[in-house]
């Protein structure tokens, strides 16, 4: 029987779609940032983190309420880079499936980043099992003035003195980080290494079952939203203007571009029937 854990979760946007809301080394601060920034104003403790410039995923701990809050300041925040972004939320359950989603958001930037996860300057860097000391290129968030830290974080909360800022304005890893937590799940490094090496079938499963995840979250606000956008782009009408065979081939375009699987879910968002889908095959 799986060991059970509590207050875990998953948070990610979908790395699959064509746009890069985080192209710039600016942006992917900003985001990188907001985590940490979102976390405190939320009352959740990030346990690792990664932004990248297609998405970003995280794994923090706290009640669902508090997590659900924290989702929803993130996205309000991005959402100044003029750019939408859909978070997924997965609850994590058991102690297995914790390490591999630590490890996958860990190693999340070898896809592109051809150094290691601890030298990638958008994730939790060399904080886990190390001893942990004043940066000397850092310095404390208590040293910078009200208008400061507005100018450089874009946010009117009073943030934590003790927390350390780089050159560069990234609030470092072990400000917010709860690498104090990760000790205890991993229990011993040599845990933690054991689990650094994935074989290459067990992490494209890993990536399968999150964007599987990633689509059945969403929800039919959104989907709908998205295939009002897309009839109106079509044929300059929204769903409830339009008969079915054009539905149909909105679904198709959703499926098609992943914005959703064939599921209830997208089939009322687009005013279908579930049974309605089974056209498309």
């Amino acid at each position: 029987m799986e060991e059970e854990v509590q207050d875990l979760w998953h948070i990610y946007s979908d790395g699959t779609k064509a746009d890069i809301p985080f192209a710039t080394d600016e942006e992917k601060t900003f985001a990188w940032n907001s985590v940490a920034i979102c976390a405190e104003i939320a009352g959740v403790t990030v346990l690792v983190s990664t932004v990248n410039d297609t998405h970003l995923h995280t794994m923090v701990r706290g009640g669902e309420d508090r997590v659900l809050h924290f989702k929803r300041v993130l996205k309000q925040r991005l959402a100044r880079l003029s750019k939408r972004i859909y978070f997924a939320i997965g609850r994590i359950t058991d102690r297995k499936d914790a390490l591999s989603k630590f490890m996958y958001v860990y190693r999340n930037c070898l896809d592109f980043y051809r150094k290691l996860p601890g030298e990638y300057p958008w994730g939790s860097g060399n904080i886990y099992f190390s001893e942990l000391g004043l940066r000397p290129a850092s310095s404390r968030m208590g040293a910078l003035s009200f208008r400061e830290q507005y100018r450089c974080f874009k946010t009117r909360r009073k943030l934590p003195e003790e927390w350390l800022v780089d050159a560069e304005g990234r609030i470092l890893p072990e400000s917010f980080i709860d690498y104090e937590h990760v000790k205890e799940l991993f229990r011993s490094v040599r845990t933690f290494i054991a689990f650094l090496y994935v074989r290459r079938e067990d992490e494209t499963a890993l990536k399968q079952e999150i964007h599987r995840n990633y689509l059945e979250s969403r929800s039919i606000q959104d989907l709908r939203r998205i295939g009002n956008e897309y009839c109106v782009g079509a044929c300059g009408r929204t769903l409830v203007k339009v008969d079915i065979r054009i539905r149909l081939a909105i679904a198709a375009k959703m499926i098609r571009n992943g914005i959703s699987s064939p599921s209830a879910s997208l089939a009322k968002a687009l005013l279908l029937k579930p049974e309605d889908l089974k056209l498309l095959t």
